[in-house]
């Protein structure tokens, strides 16, 4: 398993909130455009944030926080204590679960029944606070997810204890294993399922069919394989 890494690869002691933003951007793998998008903000937002014109709103750190894992305190004062980015240093990582099966980011794959895993390593400022016991990790494949830079063949990292409210989760329905974007509609009794691709239409669970429905996690981020 190959993790990707931006080109510097460290950041220096003295760096700004623009260059720990980069740096996010850059290890996710993303373009700018694929990176404002993914954190719902037009590329020129996100390009003065990078360029140290402007600083991140509160909006963006929570989806920084909650899509790539960031630990928003190391963001806004690059303490060292909370992440090992020291000149020269390596990236901390940790082992975690890597499931053998995958999850859909398209269509629907069957769940396979007391899959088997191997471990992994994961740069620990993905999964932070979080312990990596708590965390699984599983193979994507599809392109429905592309929207926040999901790729077909990426590792999804995810929580299976975080379950509740809206965002990105890894869910079940009708055993079809699934990454998707879903909102609750409480009134209605409904959920509806969204994917981040214009390609793939958006759809609502309901009724009886909440019966087949099971939430497996909120996906707190994800590797691109090199």
């Amino acid at each position: 398993m190959a993790f990707h890494r931006n080109a510097e690869g460290f950041l220096s002691p003295d760096s700004t909130i623009a260059d720990r933003y980069a740096f996010v951007r850059s290890h996710a793998g993303l373009s700018k455009k694929d990176f404002a998008e993914s954190l719902g903000i037009h590329p020129v937002v996100s390009g003065d944030i990078e360029l140290g014109k402007r600083d991140p709103s509160r909006d963006v750190l929570v989806r920084l926080a909650k899509i790539y894992g960031v630990d928003i305190n190391w963001l806004l004062t690059g303490n060292p204590a909370a992440r090992n980015f020291g000149a020269g240093e390596e990236i901390s990582t940790a082992s975690v679960r890597l499931l053998d099966q995958q999850v859909a980011a398209g269509y629907g794959i069957e769940v396979e029944d007391n899959a088997a895993s191997t471990e992994i390593a994961v740069p620990e400022f993905l999964i932070a606070p979080r312990r990596p016991e708590n965390i699984r990790a599983l193979t994507t494949r599809g392109d429905s997810m592309t929207g926040i830079g999901l790729f077909d063949g990426d590792v999804v990292l995810f929580a299976p204890k975080e379950k509740e409210g809206d965002g990105v989760f890894v869910i079940s329905i009708e055993n079809r294993l699934l990454v998707k974007r879903i909102q609750f509609d409480h009134a209605g009794h409904c959920v509806k399922i969204i994917s981040e691709n214009p390609r793939y239409e958006t759809f609502s669970v309901s009724g009886e069919g909440l019966l087949s429905f099971n939430v497996g996690g909120r996906v707190i981020g994800w590797l691109h394989r090199c």
